[in-house]
């Protein structure tokens, strides 16, 4: 279960930050990306006590491309869509965020649409 979470005050410009950020530096050899998760749902911010290793929300990305990093760190296949690695991470007031890239299975791009509309995501396309 996740620890309660502080929002940031001032979300618009810590969302703008992190998609430049993410589009500077993670975003090469990516054919399509779309950031879900607080981060788009204006609830980004900074846990009470450590969750996965961060005090920081994470950072959703979904992505389609035909090449894995080596430098990103594989976490697994999750439900039924995608696998996950963590890229990176992004700091915001001394807090550390990680950029998780979820990749649909077999990089078929539906699956995260069909999820996505399933669950009633906000989605916002970078790439």
């Amino acid at each position: 279960m996740k620890p309660n979470k502080t929002p940031y005050k001032n979300q618009k410009k810590i969302h703008d930050l992190i998609l430049s950020e993410l589009k500077k530096s993670y975003l090469n050899n990516i054919k399509e990306a779309y950031v879900i998760g607080s981060l788009v749902n204006g609830n980004f911010g900074v846990y009470d006590e450590e969750y996965e290793g961060y005090k920081g929300s994470d950072i959703d990305v979904v992505i389609i491309t035909e090449k894995i990093n080596k430098a990103w760190k594989y976490e697994g296949d999750f439900y039924d869509w995608h696998k996950a690695y963590l890229a990176g991470e992004i700091k915001i007031e001394k807090t550390r965020h990680p950029i998780k890239l979820l990749i649909p299975i077999n990089n078929d791009i539906q699956l995260f649409f069909n999820k996505a509309k399933e669950l009633n995501w906000k989605i916002e396309k970078l790439k």
